[in-house]
């Protein structure tokens, strides 16, 4: 048995040499070697008090040293986690000396060069693997965390043994021996794994965002090509980041998290909360981040809200981090690490951010389509049953301009509703009697019976759920319906197809190559339904309504005027499908070079129109009874271009009003409504509605004489007619017809 003594640690007497061939060398007196019958380059084990076996050579020591004392050099005392003073244990071990098969390295290129020479591409890996083959063999013998530097081009990096395997699997040695026939290979072990494994975004759980998805697993692509034994062009160059952005509630954070799933090494996340808001903090945190994700190739790092992070640069904000992150972009170029960032508002973060180089990939989250809606039901929905797919095809039909947060919000709420709606169907039942208000045979074996979510449930929630974009607008939507208007059916015909149109038919409009309506102006004299008009168009169709005075648009304050009229249109373009009604539009759009208006607001207003950004699935309705100061440009084609007019109501629809007011009210057989209408030439709608109040007042007043209930006689409309006096001439009428045919022709 051989002989197991302690010896105490201490450093070498002389400079180790530059090729790290004597690093893992012990030197002892020549008693200790000879007590532990070893002679110099001999194999032996290291122990320390409280670790596994460490294989050094024993060597001689070149001064007088005693006997209770082992030199090691600094480079074995940090591979072997061993300190100076340390106790350790040395005996023989008759084991040979492995040669290495494979020696795998790790680059550890400190952050200031790694930032410097950037990250180390797949195609440069070859070539570098070729060059640490010399220092390797000048060092010869090799143990794990030996480190290397190696100096090409200007580029000096350093590389960290990370495994070694040799032809012996079975061998306790924790050294190897260097040679010819050896191979060198950069790279984590783990990390060539990843290679082989694809890197894909899964859609479970996301509805209406399979177009972002694709978008997103083709730039996935880049770290898959290997699998598919493609080879770019030489100045191709794979995606570094992506921007996703949409309006709240669309999905964005979802999305980054199925990103994070898709099978990288390491994923890091970026926040508000994690950056500190001290520049100099945030800066450290930043990088580091970035160069952890550079040790786990490959990585994904995940921005939310990278506004916050990265703002557009102003002269007041010189704090922001996006000079860093761009730097640290650019740091990464040729690694394997993905940048995914999110905002709700594109134009908000750093443009130097938004180039080819760094963020290029730009996704839309948009608001969901009817179809878009359907899927994100269904995704919500999961196994259950619940709700049925035909309640899913009502819901996704009546949830215009909802996201997917609203929709999961109007599913939670409907749940509730329809929980209440099965506890008081059962009570009632029960009579009262919660005791005995069992349920009937329940349809699984949980003892439990299934909610079933009815459309009085949905309606019910949808009264309470409003979409997102409309949260900030304080405005209920109209109860009008068409059949509250009485006539005027050509104008409600041509508002149907300009609304449904686009939302029932867009393939045939597409194939067709026409584009839906932007803008229809209704114009007539007072009092002939065009507010009413408006509002029963938004009911009917059932789409997100903002109604705008225009008016109450006009500011004391330069630029308050215009930047209120870009917030409505942004509110409805948030909330599309939408209609923007602009009420009195006489108001702000005045003819320019006039002294009414402001010229800055009707610019805003055209812009907005038919500017740059399109304008779509937002229906612009404007109403005025002076349409002849209106601006020119206001209704040429792609604006305001569907003209109508809506006069005075005809014999027709004068009979409509007054069957529809009176079957409200309580009128008196003897009246007869058509004498009553015929008598009514040339009054507006109002004036009719108006004629009609004033007989009910009539007969109010002698309900108060008499003490007695009593209907609307004839007498009394008698009375009314003369009092409300008609005050649309056939003059103003005639304007209104010369306008409309000026305009036609």
């Amino acid at each position: 048995m051989t002989e197991n003594r302690t010896f105490t640690v201490r450093p070498l007497s002389k400079q180790p040499r530059n090729d790290l061939r004597d690093s893992f060398r012990v030197n002892l007196s020549s008693s200790s070697l000879s007590s532990l019958k070893l002679r110099a380059g001999d194999l032996c084990d290291l122990t320390s008090t409280d670790g596994s076996p460490k294989t050094a050579i024993a060597w001689a020591a070149v001064e007088n040293i005693q006997n209770t004392v082992v030199q090691t050099s600094k480079v074995l005392q940090e591979c072997y986690g061993v300190k100076l003073g340390d106790k350790v244990s040395i005996c023989k071990t008759d084991q040979q000396l492995d040669e290495v098969d494979i020696v795998r390295l790790q680059e550890c290129t400190d952050a200031e060069k790694l930032e410097a020479f950037g990250a180390l591409s797949e195609t440069d890996v070859g070539h570098w693997e070729w060059c640490l083959e010399h220092p390797l063999l000048r060092c010869e013998i090799l143990a794990v965390h030996l480190t290397f530097d190696v100096e090409v081009k200007g580029q000096r990096r350093s590389f960290r043994v990370i495994e070694l395997s040799g032809a012996n699997p079975g061998t306790s040695h924790t050294i190897y021996r260097f040679t010819s026939q050896s191979k060198v290979r950069i790279g984590d072990g783990v990390g060539i794994a990843y290679r082989d494994r694809t890197l894909k975004v899964q859609s479970f759980g996301l509805g209406g965002l399979s177009r972002q998805i694709e978008q997103v697993n083709e730039t996935l692509s880049d770290f898959n090509s290997g699998l598919h034994r493609l080879e770019m062009p030489a100045f191709y160059e794979h995606s570094r980041g992506i921007l996703i952005y949409g309006p709240k509630g669309t999905g964005k954070t979802s999305l980054l998290r199925q990103i994070e799933a898709a099978g990288w090494k390491k994923s890091f996340t970026i926040g508000t909360s994690t950056i500190s808001r001290n520049a100099g903090e945030g800066e450290t945190k930043l990088r580091k981040i970035f160069q952890e994700a550079l040790r786990c190739q490959p990585s994904v790092i995940l921005i939310d809200q990278v506004e916050f992070i990265a703002p557009k640069k102003s002269s007041q904000d010189s704090s922001s981090l996006g000079s860093v992150l761009c730097e640290t972009l650019d740091g990464i170029k040729g690694a394997h690490i993905l940048v995914v960032a999110a905002t709700r508002h594109p134009n908000d973060v750093d443009d130097a951010l938004r180039t080819p180089h760094r963020l290029a990939i730009e996704v839309e989250l948009p608001v969901p389509t009817a179809a878009d809606r359907a899927e994100i039901l269904r995704a919500i929905r999961g196994p259950s049953s619940e709700p049925s797919e035909q309640m899913i095809d009502i819901i996704a039909e009546k949830t215009h301009g909802y996201v997917g947060a609203d929709i999961f919000a109007l599913l939670q709420l409907a749940c509730r509703k329809a929980r209440n709606r099965h506890i008081l169907e059962s009570e009632s039942i029960s009579g009262g009697n919660t005791e005995s208000s069992v349920p009937a045979a329940p349809e699984d074996d949980s003892g439990l019976v299934p909610v079933k979510i009815s459309e009085a449930d949905v309606l019910s929630a949808l009264q309470d759920i409003r979409p997102t974009a409309m949260k900030e607008v304080f405005l209920e939507t109209p109860k009008v319906r068409w059949s509250d208007i009485g006539g005027q059916h050509n104008i409600k015909r041509r508002l149907q197809k300009a609304v449904q149109r686009p939302l029932q038919f867009p393939e045939r409009m597409k194939r067709l190559n026409v584009n839906s309506k932007k803008g229809i102006l209704l114009y007539g004299p007072p009092g002939c339904s065009k507010t009413l008009t408006v509002k029963a168009l938004a009911t009917e169709a059932g789409l997100n309504f903002l109604a705008v005075k225009g008016a109450e648009i006009l500011s004391m304050y330069v630029g308050e005027s215009e930047r209120a009229l870009r917030e409505i249109f942004r509110k409805a373009r948030s909330a599309r499908p939408s209609i923007i009604f602009f009420d009195e539009i006489d108001a702000i759009a005045y003819k320019r070079g006039s002294s009414q208006g402001g010229v800055n607001v009707l610019t805003t207003l055209l812009n907005e129109m038919d500017g740059i950004e399109e304008l779509r699935n937002v229906l612009v309705v404007a109403a005025t009874n002076k349409p002849d100061v209106l601006d020119p440009a206001l209704m040429r084609p792609g604006r305001l271009d569907n003209l109508l007019y809506i006069g005075p109501p005809d014999l027709e629809a004068r009979q409509e009003i007054l069957a529809i007011w009176s079957r409200k009210s309580v009128v008196h057989p003897e009246v007869d409504l058509a004498d009553l209408a015929q008598r009514t030439e040339g009054y507006s709608g109002a004036e009719m509605v108006s004629i009609c109040e004033t007989a009910g007042d009539a007969a109010l007043d002698e309900e108060e004489e008499t003490g007695q209930e009593i209907q609307i006689m004839w007498k009394h409309f008698e009375y009314a007619l003369g009092q409300v006096r008609r005050q649309i001439t056939p003059e103003v009428v005639e304007e209104y017809e010369q306008f409309g045919s000026s305009h036609d022709a």
